[in-house]
């Protein structure tokens, strides 16, 4: 038996189909695709918990860019104020 090499088989088989692939499915855009997998319910807690960590993500870096400014101002005393806010 003798191989054949791979380029050939392909050729082999497309010239079967008239050298055509066809679908009658068609694909989903990656908006759509992206919903169909979000609203599975096994997803669910995962975009809680994202959504959770970004707005404390926010709410860390908000507080730390102020306490950086009062730094830079020379009102480092003044950050517990500001945190007590």
């Amino acid at each position: 038996m003798i191989l054949q090499p791979l380029s050939e088989v392909v050729s082999t088989l497309l010239a079967g189909s008239g050298g055509q692939i066809t679908s009658d499915v068609e694909p989903y855009t990656p908006l759509e695709n992206l919903w169909l997998i979000v609203k599975k319910p096994d997803n669910v807690p995962i975009i809680m918990m994202i959504v959770i960590f970004s707005f404390f993500t926010y709410m860390a870096l908000r507080d730390a860019f102020k306490h950086d400014k009062l730094i830079k101002e020379g009102r480092k005393q003044d950050i517990l104020k500001a945190m007590q806010e």
